[in-house]
């Protein structure tokens, strides 16, 4: 969603707990902590500090040649293992850190890789000199460039400043509870599948069951898939549908086809899923099934994905799920929304999330319109809109929050429409996708 106005984040880490602010309400963020950390000890003067200490340090003189982000000259190359962590470093002539590059765990690539480029050194007093361009990539080191994340400009640094003690909230000191299931039966044979930030949908069919979304990571879908197996007994779960290709609705995918399940994703996003999401490169630095069980999994079977190009029905002769594309949105190319025509449910994952009992309803959105005008051409007859984030809402009431939304672009002939550039989806061969 393209930022509509200058936005404050508050992400806070202090030893293993990490937590964000939003106001006065602290959100704890347990599985952030580790990677925060390492943030810190990748700037200049953290990575020069756990360099000294490293008892496997190598120092290997280098001939840069002119890249554009680096400028040619003499260096040296510093590698060495932090904890479970590779951190190679670049210091140059001046004795600066030029660049410092590692690995992390991300559910989607796997093992990710992430670099920091660091230029533009001014000295602020007493010869302690900070960089003034902070450049980060992330992405796939292997057949794709990284992607351009992440990029600061600091305005002032001081040296050795007063601060206060950053206090753990007590709420984020509580244990970090296992993920959480919960189940809110919606019509016979659908169910809701929430207890966290992110939903799925469970549906049953006469002879297999369908779940709509595999948000965040393993953990999560292996809680969601056993919750379908108490829910719906003896039936295989035959498709998980992938709404888009962000990282925090795509991160569960890879343990649905260890299960035998199909993908059934927007076309634009097979080729990246393929060759990426779903590969069989080892992951070293959080193994799941998928990875785990190569190379026996890989010579079995390649995990099917069915790609959706306008529309995909799934049936059992009884019941019908329908699936469409919505195009033109802001948020993400290749967006797929599930509409259950008998139950007169439609079920959306980031265009309108119904707020839950005694929340204030969202922001009127551009998206928001356009889902309507969407919802208005293919003839939908919804009764309730089914958030993969939020609750459950009526249609009534999306409609009044739509009107008051910025217009929808005029409708396009079918052949014409598109996903949008704004949130297109990863080309394989280019830069990888966005976290």
């Amino acid at each position: 969603m393209p930022l509509q106005a200058d936005r404050k984040q508050f992400n806070l880490v202090s030893g293993n707990y990490a937590w964000s602010m939003q106001g006065n309400t602290p959100t704890p963020q347990p599985d952030a902590a580790e990677q925060r950390q390492l943030e810190i000890w990748l700037t200049p003067h953290g990575f020069l500090k756990i360099a000294s200490q490293a008892k496997d340090l190598k120092a290997t003189p280098l001939a840069l040649v002119e890249t554009r982000a680096i400028p040619a000259g003499k260096a040296v190359f510093l590698s060495f293992t932090y904890g479970k962590y590779r951190i190679n470093g670049q210091i140059n002539e001046k004795n600066e850190v030029e660049r410092v590059q590692t690995w992390v765990a991300n559910p989607v690539l796997g093992d990710m890789f992430w670099e920091v480029r660091y230029t533009d050194y001014k000295d602020f007093g007493n010869g302690v000199k900070f960089p003034m361009n902070l450049h980060y990539h992330t992405g796939m080191d292997r057949g794709s460039a990284a992607h351009n994340w992440f990029e600061v400009d600091p305005i002032d640094d001081k040296i050795n400043p007063t601060i206060s003690p950053l206090v753990v909230p007590d709420a984020v000191k509580k244990p970090a509870p296992a993920v959480q299931v919960t189940s809110q039966k919606l019509a016979n044979g659908v169910w809701l599948i929430g207890g966290g930030t992110h939903h799925s949908v469970a549906v049953e069919f006469k002879d297999f069951a369908t779940v709509v979304e595999a948000p965040l990571n393993e953990a999560r879908s292996l809680a969601v898939i056993a919750e379908v197996q108490k829910l719906i007994p003896n039936k295989p779960i035959k498709y998980v549908v992938n709404t888009h290709f962000h990282y925090d609705h795509s991160g569960g995918l890879r343990a649905y086809p260890v299960m035998g399940a199909t993908i059934i994703t927007s076309e634009a996003n097979r080729d990246f899923y393929e060759r990426y999401l779903l590969d069989s490169h080892i992951r070293t630095l959080e193994p799941d099934l998928l990875s785990n069980l190569n190379p026996w999994f890989a010579q079995n079977r390649v995990p099917t994905i069915e790609a959706v190009k306008d529309e995909y029905k799934v049936s059992d002769g009884t019941r019908t799920m329908n699936l469409y594309l919505v195009p033109d949105v802001n948020h993400a190319a290749g967006m797929l929304v599930a509409y259950l025509p008998a139950e007169k449910l439609l079920i959306n994952a980031d265009l309108y999330s119904p707020p839950v009992a005694g929340a204030q309803p969202p922001a009127a959105t551009r998206d928001m319109a356009i889902f309507l005008q969407n919802i208005q051409r293919l003839k939908l007859d919804v009764a309730q809109h089914v958030g993969l984030h939020g609750g459950v809402g009526s249609n009534a009431d999306f409609v009044k929050l739509a009107a008051t939304a910025p217009p929808a672009p005029p409708e396009q002939p079918a052949g014409a429409r598109g996903g949008g550039a704004r949130g297109a989806a990863p080309a394989a061969g280019g830069r990888g996708g966005q976290p």
